[in-house]
């Protein structure tokens, strides 16, 4: 307000319905931040010591995982002409942040975006697909790094970017749809690849849901995507992008400190690479068509 031009005097004059008029745009809007507490971890001693996803225990990571799914619901209900709400989490400026607070960002968006689209037809040519072409083909060749009862991460491939991918076994269609277990499990596991990656590697954490106006089946998933790759500066003319880091070194890089993360406790427990069962079609989300 004070930006605004209004004095300490101009606000302790105006009445409390006035005051909620001034506050409307503070809660009616489309864009949303949802802000950590920490800046710093709890005992840091320089400024290097910054509080990331990977650096919350897993109770808290969980309660801001919840904080966003309901965030998420919300943004849909207040307004109607919403078709998605765009989820997602820039880590340190190198990954587009504008600062370097732990934050997530939800934006509700009046259209679906080309990507959902392209993956809807697909979707429509081939239910399974996420099955098929995601969680399976990471099994046959290795790439899975952890799994639980309700959610399953695995060392991504087809990027731009270093990737790591979690996604829901649950057979709700989006994240607010799903039971307190399903959640708390996608973030378990979302929590367990942060603190592999490490606190000072910048990140972009996107999240993917079923458009709200779709009724194909689709899965909720998350991606973790490290910006550590340097352009060579022929991407614009070619639309090549080169991954300096395969999905098995990935693997090789996250699997160890899973086992020690685990043995330290920082992590919730879950089964780590070849402990994971890796069933077939173990995503429910084709589930949905039966309804």
């Amino acid at each position: 307000m004070r930006a605004a031009g209004l004095s300490n005097s101009d606000w302790a004059a105006l009445t409390e319905d006035d005051r909620r008029a001034h506050a409307a745009g503070f809660f009616g809007g489309g864009h949303d931040v949802i802000v950590a507490r920490r800046h710093f971890t709890d005992g840091a001693y320089d400024n290097t010591g910054l509080a990331s996803s990977g650096t919350l225990t897993p109770e808290e990571h969980h309660r801001y995982m919840t904080f966003t799914v309901e965030a998420m619901k919300q943004l849909y209900a207040a307004n109607r002409y919403v078709r998605y709400v765009a989820t997602f989490q820039n880590w340190l400026k190198p990954a587009g942040a504008s600062f370097d607070h732990l934050h997530k960002q939800l934006v509700a968006i009046d259209e679906r975006g080309v990507n959902n689209e392209l993956e809807i037809e697909r979707i429509r040519a081939n239910p399974n697909l996420y099955n098929e072409a995601a969680v399976n083909y990471a099994g046959y060749h290795n790439l899975v790094i952890a799994e639980n009862d309700h959610a399953v991460a695995f060392a991504g491939f087809g990027h731009r970017y270093p990737t790591l991918e979690v996604y829901s076994k649950s057979p709700a269609a989006n994240p607010w749809e799903a039971s307190a277990e399903e959640v708390r499990a996608m973030s378990d596991l979302l929590h367990a690849c942060h603190a592999a990656t490490g606190a000072d590697v910048p990140s972009n954490e996107e999240w993917y849901h079923r458009p709200i106006d779709v009724l194909e089946p689709m899965p909720w998933r998350i991606m973790l995507k490290w910006r550590v790759s340097n352009l060579a500066g022929f991407e614009g003319g070619t639309k090549i992008y080169l991954n300096t880091l395969s999905p098995i070194t990935v693997r090789d890089r996250v699997v160890p400190r899973l086992y020690e993360l685990r043995d330290l406790g920082r992590i919730a427990p879950m089964r780590i690479a070849t402990e994971a069962r890796c069933e077939p079609n173990s995503l429910r989300y084709i589930e949905q068509r039966r309804h």
